[in-house]
């Protein structure tokens, strides 16, 4: 049974008559650095790293949120403003890091964008827009952490794809064209780079409620209600629910787990 708490207390986890203690600080000493970290899942995963150990290294388009959210961390949590499409950002947030710590562990490529709209009223500016953040956006963050990883010879990379990037939904044309290529790209990556024992995978969270769902629910509420009718749990998943995954792919629990596609989604794709 993996442990869910934080390094500061004592628990034990028992299964039938077996017992053990568990293990604090799964993630201890571990540099993390977090795109999109000043909501929804990239906050819930920066707060759930952080009570097990890690060193937070907070980015996201809202300079101020990410800051907000450093201060509420505390020690051990620095925060950047930080477009995800810009490769002179990437350069300096990962200089700055390794400057500061010498080395970055985990890098979740969370940062994202969503829209919900007919094949025949997405404009292309719109496809270019979701393209470029959910895409590119994650291509240059490994680009430039893989250098750092391969030299210290370990490293675990997380991008955040989505079930559409397993499936086809309708309305979703430009959001899954991102997400499928999200999960593309991380298979590449994960073979490429394991050989320098640095671990990729892809995260497939479901309908989850985050601002971003709530600004889409307003825009399309039709959309939203039927989609949610659509999982076999009947509800949306919490931030927090992925941001459990995401410690487990963090950690070295799961040191063997490469080019994996994790799948949170309440059924959908089952």
């Amino acid at each position: 049974m993996l442990p869910v708490r934080s390094p500061r207390h004592t628990q034990l986890c028992g299964a039938a008559a077996v017992i053990v203690a568990c293990v604090s600080g799964r993630v201890e000493g571990k540099v993390a650095l977090i795109t999109g970290a000043a909501g929804g899942i990239g906050a819930a995963a920066a707060r759930r790293l952080a009570q097990e150990g890690a060193r937070l290294l907070l980015s996201d388009a809202d300079g101020d949120g990410a800051r907000a959210l450093a201060h509420e961390l505390g020690d051990g949590a620095e925060a950047f403003e930080h477009d995800v499409t810009s490769e002179e950002r990437w350069q300096a947030v990962v200089a700055q890091a390794l400057a500061t710590h010498g080395r970055i562990d985990v890098l979740l490529n969370n940062a994202g964008v969503f829209l919900a709209a007919p094949l025949t009223e997405t404009s292309t500016e719109q496809f270019r827009r979701v393209l470029d953040v959910n895409v590119t956006g994650v291509f240059l963050g490994m680009r430039t952490v893989a250098p750092a990883m391969i030299e210290q010879r370990a490293g675990a990379m997380i991008n955040v794809s989505s079930v559409a990037g397993l499936i086809g939904p309708p309305y979703l044309t430009a959001y899954a064209a991102s997400k499928w290529a999200v999960r593309g790209m991380s298979k590449v990556a994960a073979k490429e780079l394991a050989r320098f024992d640095v671990r990729v995978n892809s995260l497939h969270p479901g309908q989850i409620d985050t601002d971003m769902n709530t600004r889409q629910r307003e825009q399309t509420p039709e959309l939203i209600e039927k989609l949610i009718r659509g999982i076999p749990l009947r509800r949306i998943g919490t931030p927090e629910e992925i941001a459990h995954a995401i410690v487990y792919l963090a950690s070295d629990e799961s040191v063997y787990v490469t080019g994996s596609e994790l799948v949170i989604d309440g059924g959908v794709t089952a």
